[in-house]
This record gives structure tokens, C-alpha cells and sequence, in this order.
């Protein structure tokens, strides 16, 4: 993700980034950097190219792509560290961003370092 040039946008991903796991308000977010909800997803857009849920999305879905492939936490842990709530909405989010479910990759990862400890 390219990183957008106005300072307030700029703000607003860092902030998104740094509380990935707490629910994603746009008033909020508009009222940190001084700015209409309206216009923050307007200058958001023509900044990132996307909207903040579309952004923060995908921020999560990353995160847990990471989680599930670098750490032992359960795929709920995993969920619950990226914001997550609906376990099937996540699963299908997981599968239609990767290609593969989060226990399937798991299961993937898991079987790849079973047969390299083989060879």
C-alpha cells in the first residue's frame, strides 16, 4: 500500500495501524485529524485509492496472514488480535483475499516443515 501525502491521512493509517483490533469509527477518526467524516473518506479515497473500511481490511487480513503463518495462536487469538468478530465472514474474507482458509494455510505451513525435517 502506497502511502498517501497529506498529513492528516497520513495520521489517520498510523492510527488504524497502531489499534488494529478495536472497531474502526470514521467519526472518530474524522474528528482526530479535525475533518468532516465526509471529507476524510473523500481525501482518504483519492489518497489510498480506497475507502477506511476497504483499507482497514485489508490491514487486517495482512496482519493475520502473518499471525497464522508466524505464531501458534489459535485462529479465534488470531481473529481477536486483528479486530475480527464473525468467524465465518472471516474465513471467506481469509479464503477470498489468499486463495486458502486460515487453517488451511496453517495446515499447509504444518505439513511443509514436517516433510523438510523428513528430508
Amino acid at each position: 500500500m502506497s502511502r498517501p501525502q497529506d498529513i492528516r491521512i497520513s495520521h489517520v493509517i498510523a492510527r488504524l495501524e497502531a489499534r488494529l483490533a478495536e472497531p474502526c469509527r470514521i467519526d472518530q477518526l474524522a474528528r482526530a485529524v479535525n475533518m468532516s467524516p465526509s471529507y476524510l473518506t473523500r481525501l482518504f479515497r483519492d489518497q489510498t485509492g480506497r475507502s477506511p473500511a476497504s483499507f482497514v481490511r485489508e490491514l487486517r487480513l495482512r496482519r493475520a496472514y502473518e499471525l497464522v503463518q508466524t505464531t501458534f495462536l489459535s485462529i479465534k487469538e488470531v481473529m481477536a488480535a486483528v479486530g475480527w468478530n464473525d468467524p465465518s465472514h472471516f474465513c471467506r474474507a481469509f479464503k477470498a483475499r489468499f486463495g486458502v482458509s486460515p487453517k488451511g494455510l496453517r495446515n499447509a505451513l504444518q505439513h511443509e516443515h514436517a516433510a523438510s525435517k523428513r528430508a
